[in-house]
């Protein structure tokens, strides 16, 4: 058998407390207290599952006492010797669940009453519960998300160093090797007796191309991968350089329109700016069938911009959207996109056939580094 409702009843007057036990009868386990300072005691030492509140009290409006028990999800109905509308107006917007007029008082009115209250009440504490779970589970996701990302940003950066890494290996190991080569090549060819010269000439002339070629494909990639220009010069300076090796290996004449000078806080994500760039040039080479573009550099409303342009084909910018989302790809944008994500960027593509094309990078002119090696956009 179920337990009782546990009913807490403040009323002052004997004869309407008497009169409202009545009603009650054996259904509910009552408990009655004459002031509201006594109300609050109660329900501090033990909740009940609703309560009956007279308006008039000894020690001041039943009426002022609504916002306590609304507070703690207890079911409050308000009993009154008067239909007051503006009383009943108060009490409904303090958030009473009810209210009752005592001379009209029923047996089923108000079980029915009280039955309602606990209903709403009950229905509010699920939201209420519902609500501090999505809460708490947005919360876990957020930190996720942010750990997510701290560690893309980390591996992001990682792969920079790798690149410098790779680009040093190449420069002071590889290349002085084949230099070495190339020196012991030329001795032997000095070294040959004369009968032999004639014979090994060509093979040590093949050697020494090869060589050659070998020693210029180490230069080129150590450039590409880590450009001298950006260890000690800023961005605007490398955009120059870029301009000038996309003209000398691309044929690719780049107009320049930078009017500030970025200074990132280490030279990881400047590199990585440099290579975002970099891509949209080449994207402009193998896709816009043009041979010019533009590189603007400028700041708007507290964000570095980044724009490269050309008047090639262009293509259906829209289409070119929904490529990237099925395939995670497109010209290399959705991955430039990811990326500049990692540190509060944003990417937009403008384009249409036959119209070219305008890509434009935002990027926070506030990126400070973070404990774990990745970067936190200032806010």
């Amino acid at each position: 058998m179920a337990a009782p409702l546990r009913l807490l009843l403040v009323e002052d007057d004997v004869v309407d407390c008497e009169a409202v036990r009545r009603l009650l009868g054996d259904t509910y386990a009552t408990t009655d207290v004459g002031t509201g300072r006594e109300a609050l005691k109660s329900i501090e030492q033990s909740r009940p599952d609703a309560v009956l509140l007279d308006y008039h009290l000894p020690d001041g409006d039943g009426v002022d006492l609504v916002p306590y028990f609304v507070e703690r999800l207890i079911p409050v109905i308000l009993l009154t010797a008067e239909g007051s509308p503006e009383l009943i107006v108060e009490a409904m917007q303090r958030g009473a669940q009810d209210y009752l007029i005592k001379a009209h008082l029923e047996r089923l009115a108000l079980a029915r009453a009280i039955d309602n209250a606990i209903e709403k009440v009950a229905l509010k504490r699920d939201l209420v519960e519902q609500q501090v779970k999505l809460a708490e589970q947005a919360a876990a996701l957020d930190r996720s998300h942010r750990q997510v990302r701290a560690l893309a940003s980390a591996l992001t950066l990682v792969e920079q160093r790798e690149r410098r890494r790779i680009a040093q290996i190449l420069h002071d190991h590889v290349q002085q090797m084949l230099y070495g080569i190339q020196m012991r090549t030329y001795l032997i060819g000095l070294d040959l007796p004369e009968e032999a010269k004639p014979k090994m000439q060509e093979h040590l002339a093949e050697m020494d191309d090869l060589l050659n070629e070998a020693i210029q494909s180490t230069r080129t990639l150590t450039v590409e991968l880590s450009p001298p220009v950006l260890k000690s010069e800023g961005l605007a300076a490398a955009f120059a350089w870029l301009a000038a090796q996309m003209h000398k290996v691309h044929d690719l004449r780049v107009d320049l329109d930078l009017r500030c000078d970025p200074r990132m806080p280490s030279e990881d994500l400047r590199v990585l700016v440099f290579q975002l760039v970099r891509e949209l040039l080449f994207n402009v080479v193998k896709h816009a069938q043009s041979d010019s573009a533009r590189l603007g550099l400028f700041e708007q409303d507290g964000s570095y911009v980044l724009e490269v342009a050309d008047t090639g084909i262009g293509f259906d910018a829209a289409e070119l959207a929904k490529t990237e989302e099925r395939q995670l790809g497109g010209f290399g944008l959705h991955s430039i996109r990811e990326r500049l994500a990692l540190f509060g960027g944003d990417l937009t593509v403008e384009s249409s056939k036959g119209q070219g094309t305008r890509v434009r990078i935002l990027l926070p002119n506030q990126v400070e580094p973070q404990v774990n090696g990745g970067y936190l956009v200032g806010e």
